[in-house]
């Protein structure tokens, strides 16, 4: 196994949408918690096969095969999606299964238009691999540097790899202090969650690397994403609120999850709620000098219901609903 690393060019576009350059007028970075330490709120949800209105091809099969969908149900998915990023208001906020850097424009421009600059998204970044159905994006108020992809190349397996999601790779910029963000989404368990599991085994292994690789920069890192694996399926690190990752070699990492409080014991509720059982896959994980001083999945909006927070699933047929999954959320420290 092996995995690669690709740099890229960040473009200019509306807002300076993905410009990786400038001042702080997008955003500012908290000092209250901590003397000298920076502090972010972070998003991430993952949005559920947020397509466009066009067809490419590549699109699952019920928007191909549906008649309802189109540029009003497009356009009526990015209302609800930008109406949550308003108000959810996170420095940051990261996504999961958007198809295109298009639809990354696009909710840019769904946002344009707030009156507090500092409540303005100035900066963004999106990946996905060719062929892909769907990739990976942020959205930020604070600027984002050096942003890198990191991939899997698979050839000793018996089956052809599958499409994977790269690994995205971007640093916060706060002043003299940076958060270097890696952005996942992970197998899904179709298919089978035993046959699946070898390839969430090695995007596991490009996380560990990257995290110990930056570890030994002395960076502050936050991981975060779709692992399509429970908390519960990590291995569970020394700390009562840690877990472990493993490199191909073998090499351990811990890290902090939040999604166990000072007693080991699980937050209620979880991210995804499937066949009427509460999973955790949505995750975010801090090391080196980065600290997750609050965090839990974000139930208390018109995308869950009221009483059971079960998040209330986009369905292509009727044009109703934003996600499968619960937005979740942290503030993190980092100096």
């Amino acid at each position: 196994m092996k995995y690669f690393t690709k740099a890229f060019i960040f473009l200019t576009a509306v807002l300076a949408f993905f410009s990786c350059s400038g001042g702080n007028i997008g955003g500012e970075c908290n000092r209250q918690k901590t003397e000298n330490a920076a502090s972010l709120r972070i998003v991430n949800w993952n949005v559920q096969t947020f397509f466009d209105a066009q067809c490419d091809g590549s699109e699952y099969s019920e928007f191909i095969k549906s008649r309802r969908w189109g540029e009003e149900p497009y356009k009526e998915r990015l209302r609800r999606l930008c109406s949550v990023i308003r108000e959810l208001d996170a420095d940051v906020f990261v996504m999961e299964e958007l198809e295109s850097a298009s639809v990354m424009h696009d909710i840019s421009n769904f946002l344009a238009g707030e009156w507090n600059v500092k409540k303005q998204y100035l900066y963004g970044c999106y990946a996905k691999n060719e062929g892909s159905a769907i990739g990976c994006g942020v959205l930020s108020r604070i600027p984002l540097e050096n942003m890198r992809v990191h991939n899997l190349d698979v050839r000793s397996e018996s089956e052809e790899m599958p499409r994977l999601r790269p690994l995205i790779e971007v640093s916060v910029v706060c002043g003299n202090s940076a958060l270097v963000l890696l952005v996942n989404h992970w197998k899904s368990k179709s298919g089978g969650a035993e046959v699946t599991e070898k390839w969430r085994v090695r995007e596991e292994c490009v996380l560990a690397e990257r995290i110990c690789a930056l570890l030994e920069q002395d960076a502050c890192v936050l991981a975060l994403g779709d692992f399509n694996r429970d908390i519960l399926e990590f291995e569970q690190g020394s700390a009562a609120a840690g877990v472990s990752l493993r490199t191909n070699s073998g090499r351990v990492v811990q890290i902090q999850s939040p999604w166990f409080d000072e007693d080991g014991l699980l937050l209620e509720p979880g991210s995804y709620f499937f066949r009427d059982e509460w999973s955790r896959i949505d995750n975010m994980f801090a090391a080196g000098g980065a600290r997750i001083v609050s965090f839990g999945a974000e139930c208390s909006g018109p995308w869950c219901e009221e009483i059971t927070f079960v998040p209330k699933k986009y369905t292509v047929w009727n044009g109703e609903g934003y996600s499968d999954h619960l937005p979740v959320s942290c503030e993190v420290e980092f100096y």
